[in-house]
């Protein structure tokens, strides 16, 4: 080989390694490796030493053994004192309306009409414009045992007739406006006039009938009738209070 040749081939050479070293690791953007290539039997290779990384020893769990729940105690029958988690102002205590010592007396009636007779039948229309009103009424019966004389005495002892009669007495309370019964009264307890006087506290009369009209307005008659009485009173009676409101 001649000397003109052998520089073109160094020239070649380094030019190859000038593209390889410089030039395509810019292109890449990679820098730019300095270090000789190995050339086969002239460099010697780098021992590669093998690293053995630590070995993490395997952890075996440990089991905590859960604690045995501990029984509640049962109720020995003793009173437990129950405390407070916070406690609150007392409210303020309230004033009471003192009720006066002496119990006030009934409501004062006064009569609005009235009936006296012995004999039954019907009465006339009365006008009932009052919310509240009631019937007072009173009957004055046969003796309930009649002993009676038949016989002459100048003929000798005298006869006598004994009997026993049942007075009845009942009022029938109508709505004037269709006849329609309201109400039938009877005295309580019956009509015994030798009880009544025996005794002054068991005399009922007079009886009393209540009757709540609410805020209608009707009218009334009575049907009254009689059976073995001397005579009877009725007596229909409102509270003062409506005196002059009505």
């Amino acid at each position: 080989m001649e000397k003109r040749d052998l520089i073109i081939l160094l020239v070649a050479l380094a030019a190859i390694v000038i593209v390889a070293v410089v030039v395509k690791p810019i292109m890449t953007g990679q820098p730019p490796d300095l270090s000789l290539p190995s050339i086969p039997g002239l460099t010697p290779e780098p021992e590669v030493t093998a690293t053995t990384s630590p070995q993490t020893p395997l952890v075996t769990p440990v089991r905590t053994p859960s604690p045995k729940p501990t029984p509640s105690p049962t109720w020995s029958g003793k009173s437990t004192d129950l405390g407070y988690v916070s406690k609150i102002s007392a409210e303020e205590t309230p004033s009471f309306t003192r009720f006066p010592d002496e119990t006030p007396g009934p409501e004062k009636m006064l009569t609005y009409a009235s009936i006296k007779s012995w004999g039954g039948g019907v009465t006339q229309t009365i006008s009932m414009p009052f919310p509240y009103w009631e019937l007072h009424y009173s009957v004055d019966p046969w003796e309930t045992t009649y002993v009676g004389e038949t016989e002459s005495k100048e003929a000798g002892p005298a006869g006598f007739v004994y009997g026993e009669i049942h007075p009845r007495f009942s009022i029938e309370v109508r709505d004037a406006s269709d006849k329609s019964l309201v109400r039938e009264i009877q005295p309580t307890g019956g009509l015994d006039k030798e009880l009544w006087e025996e005794e002054e506290e068991n005399d009922p009369r007079p009886w009393v009938e209540k009757f709540y009209e609410s805020t209608s307005k009707r009218s009334y008659y009575f049907v009254i009738h009689t059976h073995m009485i001397n005579s009877y009173t009725m007596e229909i009676k409102v509270p003062e209070q409506y005196l002059g409101k009505y």
